[in-house]
């Protein structure tokens, strides 16, 4: 083929969503995967908040082989010192019901189904096609570089993930910025039969995410668990400028976090199945760019689409919303043959109408929030002190409650710095 409707560069969520909206619109989609095999190279996972599938696949946790692992009924947010951790546990029974909320995923099983959704609507995935440039003629992007080769189309919707080297190549997007990119490690821990619904009282379909701060005190991030089906993802996402400034080694951290007290129980006697690395954006909305132009769309974590809001980190169901809306705006302009600028500014103009713009410019301030380093450090071990003191019983003078607070927070944090960090955070998140 020399020509086609629409190039999709890219076979993650992104890219696989648009090419299936793309080719059940009826336009000729040709996906360029970099991969030897389907989702062979998407090693991050997490949880899919399931909103934005189910209006795609209404039942797609029926599907054989499963997309997803477990539907996420308990919560549990944690703030760590070495030895102490204090937790907020939130368990509902209905997230673990239809329609659910989120599901835990494993990537390379999730993209490998959502590609075979996308080729059975129509299109073409090509494994193997590294994308080495975009092709432009003047202004405009008119199809990509693949090798000796190019493949031209009326648009061309650039998903290929945060290190997105073909456009930024191009100059479609700015170089990276270390202090809104974070650095992440995962490992996935197999363990026996039973064990996972044993070690976390799970039932049925059920299952447990961990998120926590605190560990290694002052560095920007945290650190996560949440159970599959037959395993556990174990990992951290740590600030690259933190860390560098910190001069920690992600292993080193890594294994650390797992030898926590609260970690190490439900790690016991696991085997290592999975180790891997990635990067994602943590610049909020300011650091999305310009989302389309004359030939091409940005979707997903090509476009810098990523929340996190201390509860909840959010990319998938972003990346699954605005490939949708680009597969459908890169259908529209095929049938129209017209791939202008201004014909493809539909797109982000149907971003701003939908979530994924509406709960960035909610959460528009969280990087300054979260660049705050006693959140990594002075926090958590303040929160753990006054527990202690609360809980510990000597038959000594305790005190009430406000004077313990005032104890443990004296010399350490004024209560205008205090009550200011807390006043933005609420208003922020």
């Amino acid at each position: 083929m020399e020509k086609v409707d629409v190039v999709v560069i890219g076979g993650g969520i992104a890219g696989a969503t648009a090419a299936y909206t793309a080719a059940k619109a009826g336009a000729q989609v040709v996906v360029a995967e970099r991969a030897s095999r389907s989702g062979a190279k998407s090693v991050s996972g997490g949880l899919l908040y399931t909103h934005g599938l189910s209006k795609l696949f209404p039942e797609f946790w029926k599907a054989e082989p499963s997309p997803v692992e477990r539907a996420i009924s308990r919560n549990v947010l944690a703030l760590l010192t070495p030895t102490q951790s204090t937790s907020l546990d939130f368990y509902d029974q209905g997230f673990a019901q239809p329609p659910f909320n989120s599901f835990s995923v494993l990537r390379a099983r999730l993209d490998a189904w959502l590609l075979s959704q996308a080729e059975a609507a129509g299109a073409t995935v090509v494994p193997g096609s590294n994308v080495d440039a975009l092709v432009r003629e003047g202004p405009r992007v008119v199809g990509v570089r693949l090798g000796e080769e190019e493949l031209r189309a009326d648009v061309v919707v650039v998903a290929e993930g945060f290190n997105a080297t073909a456009s930024r190549a191009t100059g479609l997007e700015p170089e990276l910025d270390p202090d809104t990119v974070g650095i992440g490690v995962k490992q996935v821990i197999g363990l026996p039969e039973g064990e996972i619904e044993r070690r976390f009282q799970l039932h049925g379909l059920e299952g447990f995410q961990l998120t926590a701060t605190g560990l290694p005190a002052g560095v920007e991030g945290g650190g996560f668990l949440y159970t599959n089906r037959e395993s556990l993802s174990v990992g951290m996402i740590l600030n690259l400028g933190s860390v560098v400034r910190h001069r920690v080694a992600m292993y080193e951290v890594l294994e650390a976090f797992k030898e926590h007290p609260l970690l190490s129980r439900y790690l016991d006697g696991g085997t290592l199945l999975e180790y891997s690395g990635c990067v994602v954006n943590e610049g909020g909305l300011g650091a999305v760019p310009e989302l389309s132009g004359d030939g091409y769309l940005l979707a997903g974590s090509a476009g810098q689409l990523f929340l996190n809001t201390g509860l909840t980190l959010r990319g998938m169901d972003l990346a699954l919303e605005s490939g949708r809306l680009a597969g459908e705006v890169a259908a529209e302009a095929s049938r129209a043959h017209d791939g202008s600028a201004a014909f493809l500014a539909r797109y982000p103009e149907r971003l701003r109408e939908s979530f994924v713009t509406r709960d960035l410019k909610a959460h528009a301030g969280y990087p300054e929030v979260f660049s705050n380093p006693r959140l990594y450090g002075l926090y958590p071990q303040m929160t753990a002190a006054l527990l202690h003191r609360a809980y510990f019983v000597d038959g000594g003078e305790r005190g009430s409650l406000p004077s313990l607070l005032r104890s443990v927070a004296r010399d350490r944090v004024s209560p205008v710095t205090l009550g200011r960090d807390l006043l933005k955070a609420m208003r922020t998140l």
